[in-house]
């Protein structure tokens, strides 16, 4: 195996997908006309055991933004009545659609982060939970819902802005 082959190994899922450029479209399909090996490991589903990086990639930055998502909600609780999240979670709004181009994603990871610290955080309080009736924990849902719906509704508006800013800049994030 070549060093030739080892580059067309590695552009091989990026060929299959058609997003090489025109001159190394044209390097990978020499290659190829003049490579057993390669040309069967084109076709072979070997090939998809290559992604498995990418996947772990996107994997690692779900989990960032999850991380950040409960920073935002541990912050907001202690701030108390000052309204810096409003900023933060706009702006984490549309940083999270610019990762993934997708409102449901935006949507799921600025409102479950909230409502879980929001049960985390007031289930042991006196002033919210005394003998854990149905009552006190249907409060303590509404609540922490309440809570998530805030910060889901201004990082959907931070989503809305980078959406429109996509739309009329015509910038590929």
């Amino acid at each position: 195996m070549s060093q030739e082959c080892s580059i067309v190994e590695d552009l091989l899922p990026l060929y299959n997908k058609r997003a090489l450029q025109a001159a190394t479209i044209q390097f990978v399909e020499q290659h190829l006309a003049n490579c057993e090996h390669c040309r069967q490991l084109a076709t072979s589903k070997q090939l998809t055991s290559y992604h498995l990086p990418m996947k772990r990639t996107i994997s690692f930055f779900h989990i960032i933004f999850i991380v950040l998502s409960f920073m935002f909600a541990i912050n907001s609780s202690l701030l108390g009545n000052q309204k810096s999240f409003v900023i933060s979670y706009a702006i984490f709004g549309c940083l999270t659609y610019f990762f993934y181009k997708n409102i449901w994603i935006v949507f799921t990871i600025s409102s479950v982060p909230v409502f879980v610290w929001a049960i985390i955080n007031n289930i042991n309080n006196p002033l919210y939970i005394t003998n854990y009736s149905f009552t006190e924990i249907g409060a303590l849902l509404i609540g922490a819902g309440y809570i998530a719906l805030l910060h889901t509704i201004f990082a959907l508006i931070g989503a809305a802005f980078a959406i429109l800013l996509r739309r009329f800049t015509k910038i590929s994030f």
